[in-house]
């Protein structure tokens, strides 16, 4: 599915291609979660998300020959030093792609403190706080910057968007992509979690002062923007603005 011109949804994935860069776009895997929750939450959860990971990456391969990719913030989920599991899956990770890209590039994002470590054993270049080509700006979404001049769309993630979607007593939540135009006319581009752990943010439940990422608190008309909801069976659901589709909480 199309959203601009030259840029699409992936077919059930959570992730945007862009033709005219050769680039496919992911944001927030925050890998080596489990260890987080299991250690500081006291929650157990299989240590099964690299794995689907790279499960989903390899399907995005097969439907996208690209050349490059670029993960656009929290590659990985401790705020603080990173973890065995963090290390090790980060390394892996890299490992992987460099097999299936001749380019990987990485913003960091505010998990990403101590990234950087991990990149420089290998080699890994990280740019902060975006990443500018022709045009296209990529940043993680969690801080206000100043904005280059030369910018048509501005892609970040943080949010995590997710919509909630009820029918009587029934409720289904599903990760959800919001695109449209920023109050200076600029494009935008919000990007669910590439996550498999991420619960996300109600994008149509919770209210504007609420939300996560300053750019979409001040400088987008939230409720103008367009809702792509992402389903891995049935592809992308396309459901219009996010005004049509509030719900109360």
């Amino acid at each position: 599915m199309e959203i601009f011109k030259s840029i699409e949804i992936i077919n059930g994935s959570k992730a945007i291609y862009i033709r005219e860069l050769d680039l496919i776009v992911i944001s927030d895997l925050q890998l080596g979660e489990e260890l987080y929750l299991a250690e500081e939450k006291g929650i157990f959860v299989p240590q099964i998300q690299f794995k689907e990971i790279k499960k989903e990456l390899s399907a995005i391969f097969r439907k996208v020959k690209a050349t490059r990719i670029l993960i656009n913030g929290d590659v990985k989920h401790e705020f603080g030093e990173a973890s065995k599991q963090e290390w090790r899956e980060v390394i892996e990770l890299v490992e992987f792609l460099r097999k299936k890209v001749k380019e990987m590039i990485v913003v960091r994002g505010n998990h990403d403190n101590y990234l950087l470590n991990i990149a420089s054993r290998i080699n890994l270049p990280i740019f902060d706080p975006f990443y500018l080509e022709r045009g296209y700006l990529f940043a993680h979404g969690h801080k206000k910057f100043s904005y280059p001049k030369d910018f048509h769309t501005l892609i970040i993630g943080h949010e995590e968007p997710a919509i909630v979607i009820k029918e009587g007593f029934d409720k289904v939540k599903i990760p959800a992509l919001l695109y449209g135009k920023m109050k200076n006319g600029k494009r935008i581009i919000c990007l669910p979690a590439f996550s498999v752990l991420s619960s996300g943010t109600e994008i149509n439940v919770v209210e504007e002062e609420d939300l996560l990422s300053p750019i979409l608190k001040e400088d987008v008309d939230l409720d103008e923007l367009e809702v792509i909801g992402i389903d891995k069976e049935i592809g992308a659901l396309n459901f219009g603005k996010l005004k049509k589709i509030r719900i109360n909480p």
